[in-house]
């Protein structure tokens, strides 16, 4: 199976950037006095520092940017110069298309000031980049989890952000990659005959991943875990709950017919 392919939500990127850029120019006024002719007569040396960085930031040389806000960073790092540089550091790793460095910038920048006004930037900046590194259901499920825990964490903590409804689209399709891995798994489990580890298994999705297109299908082999288990009543009750939720589902008449067809005496399945 190809590596999912992840494509940035485009109105908020930009977004990251203006905020950036806002912040930027608010900097650029504290590091500059006026003179009675309105002239400027002083600029700090770490906003000359900081402004090539700003400048390679705008033109897409991600990688000069990154080296300038370093080495500001270290020789200025304490701040609202370093503070910015920070931000930007994370920024400028995801778009030179280093996730892990961009999601360890973006959580240093976090746990440093966590009552820094622009700290939700950072957490959406770092659920971005731990979500490149999911690959899809048949791989590692590692990232998966790392962005939908920061995913939710922004979603809940910053509700009325423009980055917290990116945020749930995020967290849906994450959603559906676990419910998707979880269902194999316990297709896995049922062709080999082990019953019990393929109904825990189901009953994951149906649990932890109600909204998981997967939820139908793991009905279906949970009912039929529970039939080859000679557990009859919840066979019955999870086809019941099958045909409730998905009436007209290819699933539901399957396992409509596996009952019409059973033999009176025994509700086992068959195969």
């Amino acid at each position: 199976m190809p590596p999912l392919t992840i494509r940035p939500y485009k109105n908020i990127l930009p977004f990251l950037l203006l905020v950036s850029t806002v912040i930027t120019l608010a900097l650029a006024g504290c590091a500059s006095s006026p003179d009675k002719k309105g002239e400027a007569i002083h600029v700090a040396p770490v906003a000359q520092m900081f402004r090539p960085g700003q400048e390679a930031l705008r033109r897409g040389d991600y990688n000069r940017a990154i080296r300038q806000f370093e080495n500001l960073q270290s020789e200025y790092p304490y701040g609202p110069y370093a503070e910015q540089s920070q931000l930007d550091t994370a920024y400028a790793y995801y778009k030179s298309g280093d996730a892990k460095a961009a999601a360890a910038a973006a959580t240093a920048f976090i746990k440093a000031h966590p009552a820094n006004p622009h700290v939700v930037y950072a957490y959406y900046l770092k659920g971005l980049a731990e979500y490149e590194g999911i690959e899809g259901p048949e791989y590692t499920p590692t990232p998966d989890y790392e962005a939908l825990r920061t995913f939710t964490y922004l979603a809940k903590t910053f509700p009325k952000t423009p980055y917290a409804v990116s945020a749930r689209l995020h967290i849906a399709k994450i959603i559906d990659i676990l419910g998707q891995r979880n269902l194999n798994i316990c297709k896995f489990y049922y062709i080999r005959d082990a019953y019990v580890a393929s109904a825990n298994r189901c009953s994951r999705v149906i649990t932890d991943y109600q909204l998981s297109p997967a939820r139908e299908e793991a009905l279906y082999y949970l009912s039929k875990s529970y039939a080859h288990l000679n557990l009859d009543q919840l066979a019955r009750t999870t086809a019941i709950i099958l045909h409730a939720n998905y009436p007209q589902g290819r699933f539901t008449r399957k396992l409509r017919s596996l009952w019409e067809n059973a033999p009176k005496a025994s509700t086992r399945a068959a195969g």
